[in-house]
């Protein structure tokens, strides 16, 4: 998928900001932060905290955090927020498939360009 582009290794560790930028080496492109969600989602415990950032640059672009139970925070640079579009679709997808509300993921992503969702941590069903 991410063609010719070198892939580095992708280590997981408690409390580690995990960039995907750091990964494929692209900021702003939606396919490689959703190829980036997809090879990490299973690896980086649950998520039970997301917020959509501004840059503290001065392009002011927005990006995605993921805070999950591992300690482990997920940072997506191609996802965003505020209108409807491709970048909005993604963050769309992975808050959806990371557990959050659809009907909260939908009204937040596309109206507003910053946002803050929590969710409850699942309990293991007991037998």
């Amino acid at each position: 998928m991410l063609g010719s582009r070198k892939i580095k290794a992708i280590e997981y560790k408690e409390g580690m900001y995990l960039r995907d930028k750091d990964i494929h080496g692209l900021t702003g492109v939606t396919r490689y932060s959703l190829w980036f969600w997809e090879n990490v989602k299973d690896h980086v415990g649950e998520v039970v905290k997301a917020e959509m950032k501004v840059s503290a640059k001065r392009t002011k672009d927005l990006y995605l955090v993921l805070y999950t139970t591992k300690g482990i925070k997920v940072c997506l640079y191609g996802v965003n927020a505020g209108y409807h579009g491709e970048g909005p679709r993604g963050s769309q997808r992975v808050l959806k498939e990371a557990g959050f509300n659809p009907k909260r993921v939908d009204e937040l992503v596309f109206k507003q360009e910053v946002f803050t969702l929590r969710r409850k941590v699942k309990t293991a069903q007991t037998a």
